[in-house]
């Protein structure tokens, strides 16, 4: 009997406002700071991506630039830069410019119907 009551006294402590408001307000904060946890992971997931795929453009770009330096550093590299940025050309030979034909402007209507006569001619048989 005395283990009953002493039961039953445990858990009227323990179902006690006094002890469920501090349990909740612990309970509070651990959930709290695991959500926190969680959008940090979140963003650092998307941010690592995000690194990763800025790492491939530099590598590609990288690339690019090693190619391009190692035709700089030959002879004929250096001579096809200098004629296509200055449209140089060697003693004796002949620069030839092809010039696009300019494109003919379209040509307009001459006069434009008003407001008034499109409701005219909307009215009117022709």
């Amino acid at each position: 009997m005395r283990e009953f009551e002493h039961r039953r006294k445990v858990r009227k402590i323990l179902s006690s406002p006094w002890v469920l408001l501090p349990l909740a307000v612990i309970l509070f904060f651990l959930i709290r700071g695991t959500w926190n946890i969680y959008v940090k992971n979140r963003d650092s997931a998307v941010e690592l991506r995000l690194s990763k795929e800025r790492l491939v453009r530099l590598e590609e770009r990288q690339r690019t630039l090693s190619t391009g330096i190692e035709k700089l550093n030959t002879e004929s590299g250096i001579e096809a830069e200098i004629r296509d940025r200055f449209q140089m050309a060697k003693e004796g030979e002949q620069a030839i410019v092809i010039v696009d034909t300019p494109d003919r402007p379209v040509q307009l209507p001459l006069s434009e119907e008003s407001f008034l006569q499109k409701i005219w001619n909307f009215f009117t048989i022709r």
